[in-house]
């Protein structure tokens, strides 16, 4: 009966151990398992959040080569400077890359995307800059080739011979610089920073040789650069001189000519004059009858 009884314990013990050791286990397999998705969760956040910050630097970088893209095509010397500017993104861009990769911390990545922003920022100034420079160039291109064909213009009209006996002369011109009141009032000046008006007198000679009735008068005011000053908003005006060249002018007036002496003021009002000589050229019908000059310092 004894011997019963210790074989029934040994079989219970062993039975208990067999129970424990089950327990055992499934609490192992519990928590094995759920390290596991603990893991699985972190792997999938970190992923993630290298996939926004990814797709972040793409956006930064496609909007800085679309500002830039407006420039493209425009001119050979703009289209190197937007080669080297795409270059240097694109190395930016590189950087930033690796840099996501390693997780670096998002602070040093704004960093990074204001310095490619920069980037950017600097090549459109540039481009701006280059694309200022271009146009002045054309435009002072453009004033010299005017000038130039002005000079050849006056050239050839002074070659012409006048027929002095059947053509109008003046008797005298004085030509006066002013600086114009707010009310109107005028007070002479020579002064090239204070001048805002240049008022040209002439006396019309008596000549019974003449044709009488309406006459137009051509005021020609020369700048010390050599340039006939002109009223933009009109374009160039010109006049067919005796010879049959046409010739730019300043201002025309009208005069009734009767065959005795007459006299005319013509006034030439502009915002700002430079400092030098201004030649005066005055012409009836189309004929040189006078010139004066006026220094202005």
């Amino acid at each position: 009966m004894q011997k019963e009884n210790r074989s029934k314990n040994i079989l219970i013990t062993i039975l208990s151990l067999l129970l424990l050791a089950s327990v055992g286990g499934n609490v192992f397999q519990f928590f094995q398992n759920k390290q596991i998705l603990i893991l699985k969760e972190y792997v999938t956040e970190q992923v993630d959040s290298i996939t926004i910050r990814k797709q972040e630097l793409e956006m930064e970088f496609s909007k800085a080569i679309e500002d830039l893209e407006q420039y493209k095509g425009r001119s050979a010397e703009l289209d190197s400077l937007l080669s080297e500017a795409y270059a240097k993104l694109e190395d930016q861009r590189k950087q930033i890359s690796r840099l996501i990769e390693t997780k670096q911390d998002y602070q040093v990545l704004q960093q990074r995307y204001a310095e490619l922003r920069k980037t950017a920022d600097m090549y459109l100034q540039e481009i701006e800059k280059l694309t200022t420079e271009n146009k002045q160039l054309k435009y002072e291109n453009t004033e010299l080739s005017v000038a130039l064909n002005q000079t050849k213009e006056v050239n050839k009209d002074l070659k012409g011979k006048v027929d002095v006996a059947s053509k109008l002369k003046l008797s005298n011109i004085s030509t006066k610089s002013y600086n114009v009141k707010s009310s109107g009032k005028e007070k002479e000046t020579d002064k090239a920073a204070k001048t805002e008006r240049i008022t040209v007198h002439i006396v019309v000679d008596a000549n019974s040789l003449a044709s009488t009735g309406n006459k137009t008068v051509y005021l020609r005011l020369i700048s010390p650069d050599g340039y006939v000053l002109g009223d933009v908003s009109q374009g160039v005006r010109k006049f067919t001189s005796e010879s049959g060249t046409e010739l730019p002018y300043s201002r025309s007036v009208s005069i009734n000519y009767d065959g005795s002496k007459l006299s005319k003021s013509i006034t030439w009002d502009q915002d700002a004059f430079t400092k030098g000589v201004y030649q005066v050229e005055i012409y009836i019908d189309g004929v040189m009858a006078g010139t004066d000059k006026i220094t202005l310092y």
